[in-house]
């Protein structure tokens, strides 16, 4: 008998709760047939579901696994079995922000969403959403533009497309190196108390939380509430005012969250709390499957138009002022986040540094 199907018939018998999960991982009979029932509805069930998980080709991950999430494991209730369609090497060892909105959404919004993945993805950061229209979409769209490594997190079976408007990208995460998971069984539908339940995924996956777009009843705010609870830092883009789009972004930045004003308020937050893995080569992140997609996205990368801050260091240092110290006292912008972009135009191919800690530009164009 297949030991992740014995995990997943014992574990589908549990509240499964953190606790309730390692001490059944630590149990010396946990891979016992004969505490099995084998004519139980619970077995044939999760037997059926693993059965045509497998006929797909589709990859099964359980608690127990080495491939399982670690963000996951220390979670309040993690998710005991994980299908996945994809890349399974991008469940670890790659920093995530998590971008999260309406369906229903405006240009604005999706615009938003999509330039912030790509300014992020860039970075050689990864973005977690959830498959749905609207914000999620752009999100997963902006990183698979820089391919970026990006993970769609469903609240329906592995092999239900929801939307159905999506079938195209959900292809495109697949080919590209990305991944789509779920926690619910083969041939679940998309009922809508999945998607509150789902949503605790995303916001353990992310380092950080950026709500794009939000109304006052937005899925996007239970993703928030849940991140909040687990000490992630969420970010909102202002919005206007008169907009009902912009309830829920607002609001929550009334109330404490950090506004959004450039995507590298993000890429800052990011390096802070994981300066080594944005100095790593890029070979050593467990992305893609072959190394030339990687190449390419150095060099997709190091054609983009550059930002506007990006465009300001780039005229300084041809202008002559190609140090660190030169330029803090010709940016527009605070000195404090010099470093920060520097490293990041390095990472993104723009810029070279030399021995003599000076700058030279190699790639981007104003």
């Amino acid at each position: 008998m297949d030991r992740k199907l014995i995990w997943a018939v014992k574990a589908s018998s549990i509240t499964p709760t953190k606790k309730n999960l390692e001490e059944l991982a630590n149990r010396d009979d946990l891979f016992d047939e004969s505490l099995i029932d084998v004519k139980s509805k619970a077995y044939k069930f999760q037997e059926r579901s693993f059965a045509r998980t497998a006929e797909k080709g589709y990859s099964i991950v359980t608690f127990i696994d080495k491939e399982y999430p670690e963000k996951l494991r220390n979670i309040t209730f993690p998710p005991p079995v994980l299908y996945v369609r994809g890349n399974v090497a991008i469940l670890n060892g790659i920093v995530y922000a998590g971008i999260v909105g309406s369906r229903k959404c405006d240009t604005y919004g999706k615009q938003m969403a999509n330039n912030i993945a790509r300014e992020i993805g860039a970075t050689g950061a990864g973005i977690v959403s959830g498959g749905a229209e609207g914000v999620d979409a752009a999100a997963h769209d902006g990183a698979l533009r820089v391919n970026a490594p990006t993970i769609a997190v469903f609240g329906s079976g592995i092999n239900v497309d929801y939307p159905k408007c999506n079938e195209e990208l959900f292809r495109r995460i697949e080919e590209k190196g990305g991944a789509i998971i779920t926690e619910f069984p083969y041939g679940t539908p998309p009922r809508s108390k999945n998607f509150p339940v789902r949503n605790r995924i995303i916001a353990a996956l992310s380092e950080v939380i950026v709500l794009a777009r939000a109304g006052n009843r937005s899925g996007g705010l239970i993703t928030v509430n849940q991140a909040l609870d687990m000490n992630k830092t969420v970010f909102a883009v202002p919005g206007n005012i008169d907009s009902p789009l912009s309830i829920g972004a607002n609001a929550l930045i009334r109330d404490g969250a950090i506004p959004l004003i450039s995507p590298m308020d993000v890429i800052d937050e990011l390096i802070e709390h994981n300066p080594d893995y944005f100095v790593r080569e890029r070979e050593e992140i467990p992305y893609v499957k072959t190394v030339p997609v990687m190449e390419k996205s150095i060099k997709t990368t190091a054609k983009m138009q550059l930002t506007e801050y990006e465009e300001e260091i780039v005229n300084i240092i041809n202008e002559g002022y190609n140090t660190q110290a030169t330029m803090e006292n010709k940016v527009s912008f605070e000195a404090t986040r010099l470093t920060a972009l520097l490293g990041m135009m390095e990472i993104k191919g723009i810029l070279k540094k030399k021995s003599d800690k000076s700058y030279i530009v190699i790639g981007g164009k104003c």
